[in-house]
């Protein structure tokens, strides 16, 4: 009997070993009902595949790009791909996430997933189009900026409309946070995905594709695209959207900077009034230097500004961008310059690095040097003072290309604190080794959020901001309290997780955008798209097994248990000093009951933070509580 047929993926999975450069497929549905594609599927195979022994430098690793199961349909939102290997920060897992239409583009041309081993001997890139993958010489694009490679790509293979998955310089040399990048604005950073790819020495995935994605229900399927679209632009969130993130929720006045910002690298988590006005630009309400919102694929809400700045010292400075992660990096770093960040955010797309491990490294940095452990002579002649811009960009290029302070700091901010020493690990802003961007002390519902990331210190998976926008509707919770904290992280976990896999954008879904799609949707389009009946319950259990991969694979590999899942110790030790919050601070016996509740939701051990044979077996994966039992690490 062959493999049923089933709507909405392409069909197969792409398998490129660069080594030995073989290139064979296999069919996606035999995976289909357990894992549905995206994130839980990348888990499953890296985990299926990739012994615990294996580094993350070795040839063996694995680097996956998995494509929604809905991305290259009609689905509002979907067009993004997960992106996972296992990590150079911790030898756990590691994943990132992009937009734009590169994901819709490789399933046009023929592939839901790109599995890609071995490493070249020289720089390649992958060339997919219409069912048949090549390896080509990169040898004319090494050493060029992202936006130089898409161009060049575009120009070699004749064809405008090639979508362009690459890394840039900082990928090339091997730091750490480094990046894959997709235009438009489109970045998936974080746990050294670009490092794993400038390892492999693969500059790029080029993909063209003339085929379609069918709905096994077209009908069915048009429906709920219908609803879907009408619930996004009924919400009160999707307009502001619409206009920009700065207008949406970050205007000077908004209460959301209370607690947002890990300023001077979380020596506080308060910006006055005066230094937003300053970042934000505005005039009139509109962010002087933004012409105009862009979209990704198939994407109802538009929420990419494109900027350029038209005169004075960074005349000429243009891109796509979310402004959020200059307010982000800049707070860190004290920096209230608009075009400065604006510049420096754009650069970091440009250079390939990851924004969250630059700003944080920076930012670290810059306080080793105001504490008086690092000097002029070890910064090559520069005084890191908070705010500095030309100082600030002149440390980017430095990290970027590895050079002089640049390469001390290339591995991260853990490392670097573990050289230089003298207590400066007590401001090394890490969590599972990797650099944490984010505040952890006034909104407590973030903070634990990114502290209980399986990928260490990110936001993007279960961290909440705020009832409104995040978390589920029938749940009292407040962000600066614990109460009810676990219960609205493990359900923003879930549907993360969910939103992966079938690769929809969090603006139209359940985390801080238009926060308008609910499970009741996903089921809807996923059902009558994919041909597979699912319930509610049934596709919250796909994602609760997608998350106990991750769990499961970082047991195994990088010995995570409970310890990891505490904030930096500076949040745990330190008080806001001013502002709304000031005295506030992570209280160790409220954590842990915090992490108690949580572990009992996720079913795993409270001791440990292992999973449990009963939670594993529950959710179809006993093969794999049989492996975390052989190496005593079950409960």
């Amino acid at each position: 009997m062959g493999l049923p047929k089933l709507g909405g993926w392409a069909g197969k999975i792409l398998r490129v070993n660069l080594e030995n450069r073989k290139i064979s497929t296999e069919d996606t549905v035999k995976y289909a009902r357990d894992f549905l594609g995206g994130r839980a599927l990348n888990s499953f195979l890296l985990l299926n595949e990739l012994a615990p022994e294996t580094r993350s430098s070795d040839p063996e690793n694995m680097l996956i790009f998995g494509v929604g199961c809905l991305v290259g349909t009609l689905a509002p939102g979907a067009c993004r791909v997960s992106i996972d290997t296992k990590s150079p920060y911790n030898e756990g897992k590691g994943s990132a996430n992009f937009g734009g239409h590169f994901g819709a583009e490789l399933k046009f041309a023929g592939f839901d997933h790109v599995v890609i081993t071995g490493k070249s001997p020289e720089p390649v890139y992958l060339w997919v189009q219409d069912g048949k993958a090549e390896i080509r010489s990169a040898a004319s694009l090494w050493g060029k900026t992202t936006g130089e490679t898409e161009a060049g790509l575009r120009e070699e293979l004749g064809d405008p409309r090639i979508q362009v998955a690459s890394i840039g310089p900082a990928g090339e040399r091997g730091v750490r946070g480094s990046i894959i990048f997709t235009t438009p604005g489109k970045a998936a950073a974080g746990s050294g995905v670009g490092w794993v790819m400038g390892n492999k020495k693969l500059k790029a995935i080029a993909a063209r594709g003339r085929g379609e994605i069918r709905a096994a229900d077209p009908k069915g399927f048009m429906a709920a695209v219908d609803r879907s679209l009408q619930k996004i632009k009924a919400s009160p969130y999707a307009e502001g959207w619409r206009k920009g993130i700065i207008e949406a929720k970050f205007l000077p006045e908004s209460p959301v900077w209370d607690f947002f910002a890990s300023v001077r690298n979380g020596q506080d988590e308060f910006w006055p009034m005066e230094k937003r006005i300053n970042l934000t630009g505005l005039e009139r309400g509109v962010p002087r230097y933004k012409k105009r919102m862009m979209s990704c694929l198939a994407c109802p809400v538009g929420c990419i500004p494109f900027s350029k700045i038209d005169e004075g010292r960074y005349k000429g400075t243009r891109g796509a961008g979310y402004w959020i992660n200059s307010a982000t990096y800049s707070t860190k770093l004290d920096l209230d310059q608009a075009e400065a960040s604006l510049r420096f955010h754009l650069l970091m797309n440009e250079l390939g690095l990851d924004g969250d491990m630059c700003s944080t490294s920076l930012a670290w940095a810059f306080e080793c040097f105001e504490k008086g452990l690092l000097t002029p002579a070890d910064c090559g002649g520069l005084g890191l003072r908070w705010g500095d811009a030309e100082a600030i960009l002149a440390m980017q290029q430095k990290l970027a290309y590895r050079e002089g302070i640049g390469d001390f700091l290339g591995d991260g901010v853990k490392e670097s604190a573990r050289k230089l020493g003298k207590g400066s690990e007590f401001w090394a802003s890490q969590m599972k080794g990797q650099d944490s961007v984010d505040p952890y002390r006034a909104g407590k519902g973030w903070g634990f959020g990114c502290a209980i990331s399986p990928v260490g210190g990110r936001h993007l998976r279960g961290a909440v901001s705020a009832p409104s926008v995040t978390g589920p509707k029938n749940l009292a919770w407040a962000p600066t309290r614990y109460e009810n904290i676990p219960e609205a992280v493990f359900w923003q976990s879930q549907t993360k997780e969910i939103e992966d896999l079938a690769g929809f954008c969090i603006f139209v879904g359940t985390w801080s955008g238009a926060h308008a799609l609910e499970v009741s949707d996903y089921v809807d389009l996923i059902s009558s798209s994919t041909g597979l009946a699912l319930t509610e319950e049934e596709l919250m259990k796909v994602a609760r097994r997608g998350l106990n991969l991750e769990k499961a694979f970082n047991t195994l590999h990088a010995g995570f248990d409970r310890g990891d899942d505490y904030p930096p110790p500076r949040f745990m030790e330190e008080e806001i000093r001013s502002g709304p919050y000031a005295g506030a601070k992570c209280e160790k016996e409220k954590w842990d009951k915090m992490l108690d509740r949580f572990y009992e939701l996720n079913g795993w051990d409270r001791q440990t933070g292992w999973p449990t044979r009963k939670g594993m077996e529950e959710l179809g994966l006993g093969e794999i509580a049989e492996r975390l039992d052989r190496v005593g690490r079950l409960k």
